[in-house]
């Protein structure tokens, strides 16, 4: 018996019209869904690993990816949105979630549920955190939280060592200006990044001191005395030595790069980024890696949340929505690609693929789960999803914040242009 040759058949014009007799296509395609996601070398090589895999466990469905660090990826996904050729399945995070909705650029996920996309696994903190309105638009990757990385080495000759004279869950800014002082004494490596231009830390900061980043109305929360307090901190470590000096840092701001981050060029001990990053990071060095939570203030109160790390999220513009959700749905609960990503873009929110990655973690994985073992109970409560506008806010905290660290304004001038600019980026958004 010969073999029934199908590409063979469709080459030629009887085999067409003979497949249009039977009701069948003339030309079967394979579903087509695109992934855009932000990256780096590592999360790259994991995620184009994951879309191999499963398009090879996925006959009939080709998945490709697209990629660009995190300083384009918004430029590029604005000029998609405007264009309507979004790809299928994006990448967003928690901070900008609530704008991708406002606009409609991502779409509801529910009428999928428990058919292309399985959540019956996943954490409901997770469910939650996507869940905006009643509606859930956004599937969590895995868990993350703000996270101080520093060069165990480093530390160690400056005989700073992790519950001995270092609480790295709770440690204040003053501990951190000894350290600081105390590293660059021992090593002449300055002791932490400077932060002053850091929009994660400063969130935090405004959370230790009691007051709300954005209040229930949308309007901005930290008030003149927080924004001075905040950079008068960190004016002082830079002023004690603990940092590296003001210009330096100041051709900085609003790097994201890994390979940019103090810790991996071994400009400083210190640095200050989400847990997820960790891993990235350590795959760039070769001292070994160390976590602790962001300095606080005397008073303790917590700063730092768990939130999702990244989510998938369907895009308005997807041609077939069942195959990208099922892509979605493999994505985080499919044991042989999770396995691949492993801890890269955070904690997974699903139970069995933790206990599954359990048994392989590598150093610097474990590291990051006991990491959020030891956050536990630390952690501030997840606000709402930032409104419209709060991206911008972010680009100018970080622009105005170059003029304090190169010292040409007065803290608190600065501080009152930048709220100024940014009450006025929230009302017109």
């Amino acid at each position: 018996m010969s073999k029934f040759n199908r590409r063979h058949f469709l080459q030629t014009t009887a085999g067409v019209a003979a497949l249009s007799a039977f009701g069948l296509p003339a030309f079967a395609q394979d579903r087509q869904v695109r992934h855009f996601w932000w990256g780096n070398p590592e999360r790259d090589k994991r995620t184009f690993g994951v879309i191999e895999l499963y398009n090879s466990k996925t006959p009939g469905t080709v998945v490709s990816g697209e990629t660009l660090g995190f300083g384009d990826y918004f430029t590029k996904l604005t000029t998609q949105i405007a264009g309507g050729n979004m790809p299928d399945v994006i990448q967003q995070g928690y901070g900008v979630l609530f704008e991708y909705i406002n606009n409609g650029a991502v779409v509801p996920l529910d009428e999928y549920i428990g058919k292309s996309l399985d959540i019956s696994k996943i954490d409901q903190s997770a469910i939650d955190a996507g869940t905006v309105d009643g509606k859930f638009y956004a599937l969590s990757i895995g868990a993350n939280s703000h996270m101080a990385m520093y060069n165990s080495r480093l530390y160690a000759e400056a005989g700073i060592t992790a519950g001995e004279n270092f609480d790295p869950f709770g440690y204040t800014y003053d501990d951190l200006k000894r350290m600081g002082v105390e590293i660059k004494k021992a090593t002449g490596v300055a002791g932490t990044d400077d932060n002053t231009a850091d929009y994660q830390n400063f969130s935090d900061f405004v959370a230790q001191k009691g007051a709300l980043l954005f209040n229930e109305d949308g309007s901005y929360g930290p008030t003149q005395d927080i924004v001075e307090e905040y950079w008068s901190i960190w004016a002082d470590l830079r002023d004690a030595g603990a940092t590296l000096a003001g210009q330096e840092s100041a051709g900085l701001a609003g790097v994201s790069e890994l390979s940019q981050l103090g810790v991996v060029t071994g400009k400083t001990a210190t640095s200050y980024a989400w847990s997820n990053q960790l891993v990235g990071a350590q795959g760039l060095m070769e001292d070994t890696l160390a976590a602790a939570m962001y300095p606080n203030t005397p008073e303790m109160i917590p700063g730092s949340i768990v939130q999702p790390s990244q989510f998938v999220c369907l895009t308005r513009d997807s041609k077939d929505p069942e195959a990208a959700t099922a892509y979605m749905s493999a994505f985080v609960n499919d044991p042989d690609l999770t396995g691949i990503l492993g801890l890269e873009r955070g904690i997974p929110s699903n139970a069995d693929v933790r206990a599954a990655l359990e048994p392989d973690l590598s150093a610097a994985e474990a590291v990051s789960v006991a990491f959020f073992d030891g956050i536990q109970g630390k952690t501030a409560k997840l606000a709402p999803p930032p409104p419209s506008g709060a991206n911008e806010v972010e680009q100018t905290f970080e622009r105005v914040a170059v003029s304090v660290l190169l010292g040409e304004r007065p803290i608190a001038e600065v501080a009152s242009d930048f709220l100024n600019q940014s009450r006025a980026i929230l009302a017109r958004a």
